[in-house]
């Protein structure tokens, strides 16, 4: 009796994880369809064109070139590698690349169902289309975001980031998956918010040390590595940035605003803009310096990791002098994760990031070039895409600073505390990670 309920579960495990996977295949066939033309999608086709500029870069970094001088050029020196791999791997860089994308956006869902199946065993539960929720939402946010989920290079570091969060128990390669994704395009090294303080030496040191080995690697393979660093110092306001979207109402309320093609988008160009984005960043800069100082003081350790994450990644976001829609490819690869974390408050949040992001969708490509002279429909819709991702940064701020607790404070609890080491303790959870931390919801 026990071996055929045994199979029966196995077989139940089996169907749920079939249909997820099932589905995973049949939306990013949907993608690649709208990237070919061969599935009817509004301007589908013009999606695929900084792959082209890709397969252009792929072909001068396998002569161990990086595009130096190129303004176009805005990425670390590992995306170097993996252009020059696309260009290796398949009948052309464009097939390369799409190999690439498509096998790390794998990558992410088998995590996920990983972690899902294990949380379930642990349990003795049964695995069902609940406890699979932050797989089949990483299915989903692929039509959420539209075909620009696998026409762009983002996937590929959200792997490195995922793979970062749910590696926090074992921060050493945590800290080295941290790593990666930040040589692949720098916003990943921001997970390192999400470890623990006691964990943060073990952490650093598997991000040192992966950075560095990746860093001596590349710099003995090619040339200009490091040379986007000097690129984009001059770069204004995109079209789309929260500190260009003031310009783009009043343009709509017949306002002059001149734009120029520059750095691979369209900008505001006025000198003004420059100077605009510089004080965004640095504001930016300061929030996210204030999260790294209060996690060095121990004030985080009451906060769910994967909050601290989406705080300091929706503030980059909002604080960039772009926002293109590739850059919610990040934002759902974080917001799967936190939803593995019962202990995490984001869900409303999460809400608010998906309206944002269907409104990005019909932006670009289908209103991009409406926005861009200024009509009023597309204006009103960037103005909803702006004010939800704000609202949705604000607040996950507020929900990491509530929950701030002063570094005193926190020492006196403990030198309270009967047991030193309590097993329930925050910081003996705090030591997990988010996903091992949060106690397997039965189903």
């Amino acid at each position: 009796m026990s071996r055929m309920l045994q199979s029966e579960r196995l077989q139940r495990v089996g169907s749920s994880i079939s249909a997820v996977i099932v589905a995973f295949v049949l939306t990013r066939l949907l993608l690649l369809g709208f990237l070919t033309g061969n599935v009817l999608y509004p301007e589908g086709p013009s999606v695929i064109n900084d792959v082209l500029l890709y397969s252009e870069w792929s072909e001068l970094l396998v002569t161990g070139r990086f595009p130096i001088g190129d303004d176009m050029w805005q990425y670390p020196p590992g995306a170097g590698a993996v252009f020059a791999l696309a260009a290796l791997i398949g009948g052309s860089a464009v097939q390369g690349f799409f190999v690439i994308a498509l096998a790390c956006d794998a990558a992410i869902l088998g995590a996920l169902i990983a972690v899902a199946y294990r949380r379930s065993r642990a349990a003795h539960a049964q695995l069902t289309p609940n406890s699979l929720v932050a797989a089949w939402s990483w299915v989903a946010a692929a039509l959420i975001i539209g075909p620009v989920f696998i026409a762009r290079f983002d996937v590929i570091p959200t792997a490195a980031a995922v793979a970062s969060l749910l590696l926090i128990s074992r921060p050493v390669y945590s800290g080295a998956m941290a790593a990666v994704g930040t040589l692949l395009k720098v916003w990943p090294g921001l997970m390192m918010l999400a470890i623990p303080r006691r964990s943060l030496i073990c952490g650093s040191t598997g991000f040192v040390v992966t950075a560095v080995g990746i860093v001596m690697m590349v710099s003995v393979w090619a040339v200009g590595g490091v040379a986007f660093v000097g690129e984009q110092q001059a770069r204004g306001l995109q079209v789309e940035s929260v500190g260009a979207w003031p310009f783009m109402v009043a343009q709509a309320f017949g306002a002059d605003i001149p734009l120029e093609f520059r750095f691979g988008a369209m900008e505001i160009d006025l000198g003004i803009t420059v100077t605009i984005g510089s004080i965004i960043t640095f504001a930016g800069l300061g929030v996210i310096g204030f999260l790294g100082i209060a996690r060095l003081l121990g004030s985080l350790e009451k906060i769910p990791g994967i909050d601290i994450a989406m705080a300091a990644l929706l503030v980059s976001i909002v604080t960039s002098r772009v926002l293109s829609p590739q850059y919610m490819v990040w934002v759902a690869g974080v917001a799967c994760v936190a939803l593995l974390d019962r202990r995490t408050r984001l869900r409303p949040v999460i809400v608010l990031l998906v309206v944002s992001t269907v409104v990005g969708q019909i932006i670009y490509p289908l209103g991009y070039g409406s926005l861009l002279n200024g009509d009023w429909w597309a204006v009103a819709l960037q103005s909803i895409r702006i004010m939800t991702l704000l609202a949705a940064t604000g607040w996950t701020l507020w929900l990491v600073v509530r929950g701030l607790t002063g570094p005193e404070l926190r020492r006196r609890k403990h030198q309270q505390s009967v047991k030193p080491v309590a097993t329930g303790s925050d910081e003996s959870q705090t030591a997990h990670s988010a996903i091992e931390a949060a106690p397997p919801q039965r189903d």
